[in-house]
């Protein structure tokens, strides 16, 4: 039996010498079959010169000459794939061993399965897999528990490349929130289904992009307008479409909180406690916050203002 070829995207832009223990992660997999791509985002530290000497034909390296954030070179490798599946790795995460033949087995033992498979994520601090809220992996129709708890990150799924061509690729114009964006879609047209099987460690290095909250700024909420531009997506969330919009605004508001913009914290918080009080009352954390605020200049006067 041939086993289908799995192709491991990962972006890159700056982030030597980590992107090359994400590749020895994806090259030590016990799956045999496996293709690790690598998109060079137009780095200016020497990245594919690097690896191109360290790995020869082991890798597929994809360098661009313009940098165009990491949808788009996440996109550039989907496309340039030639395999059955494909999932995603962030340059500065890690596959665990077994990662690819955990999902890929899946498949593998249920024929007639046409999705998504996920697996557990491990953080850096914790070798115990991040379990859903919950405390159950979610299967099937799922989209209701993904709105509610992102259970499901870059690393941790695995699609077949005809799927994500149809109805994924990620949105090059979202530089943050793309995965989020990206899995409420396919959560809308396909089932998932959970390997159990711990498959990426999760780190945060030195300007990882998840520490990048003016970027993310920047980007303010149009994630929620790429969602709405989708009449499937938008049938398919109904009601449960506010509970997105609430979402992304207490991750917008905790952005300005993080780059210490006190004073616009402040104002999406009051907003936050306007739009949806119910809600609110039980954001403990987010009082708290808002309090240590008031203690900033300005925070009496932003205040009483509101």
């Amino acid at each position: 039996m041939t086993l289908p070829r799995v192709a491991v995207v990962i972006p890159t832009f700056n982030r030597w010498p980590y992107v090359r223990e994400a590749i020895d992660s994806v090259l030590a997999q016990t799956y045999p079959n496996v293709e690790c791509m690598v998109v060079d985002d137009a780095s200016t530290d020497g990245t594919s010169e690097f690896l191109a000497n360290a790995y020869g034909n082991r890798i597929r390296l994809i360098t661009k000459a313009k940098n165009e954030e990491k949808s788009a070179a996440r996109n550039d490798g989907i496309r340039s794939a030639q395999a059955a599946f494909v999932c995603l790795l962030d340059s500065d995460d890690l596959l665990t061993p077994q990662s690819i033949e955990a999902r890929v087995r899946v498949f593998l033992d249920d024929p007639g399965f046409d999705g998504v498979v996920y697996g557990p994520l491990i953080s850096e601090q914790d070798p115990a897999p991040v379990r859903p809220a919950s405390g159950r992996w979610p299967e099937g129709d799922v989209l209701d528990a993904y709105i509610k708890d992102r259970f499901v990150r870059n690393p941790g799924f695995l699609i077949s490349t005809d799927n994500m061509l149809r109805y994924g690729m990620y949105r090059d114009d979202l530089t943050h929130r793309e995965d989020v964006d990206l899995l409420i879609r396919l959560a809308c047209r396909l089932p998932f289904k959970c390997c159990r099987i711990p498959v990426a460690r999760v780190r945060r290095v030195d300007q990882s992009a998840s520490l990048d909250h003016r970027k993310y700024l920047q980007q303010g909420d149009r994630m929620l307008s790429c969602l709405r531009t989708d009449p499937h997506v938008m049938q398919r969330l109904g009601k449960g479409f506010v509970d997105v919009e609430f979402i992304e605004a207490k991750e917008l508001a905790r952005a300005r909180y993080r780059t210490e913009d006190y004073r616009a914290f402040r104002r999406s918080y009051l907003r936050l406690c306007r739009q949806w009080p119910a809600r609110m009352l039980v954001e403990g954390r987010f009082l708290r916050r808002f309090l240590v605020s008031l203690l900033r200049p300005d925070g009496a006067i932003a205040l009483k203002q509101s």
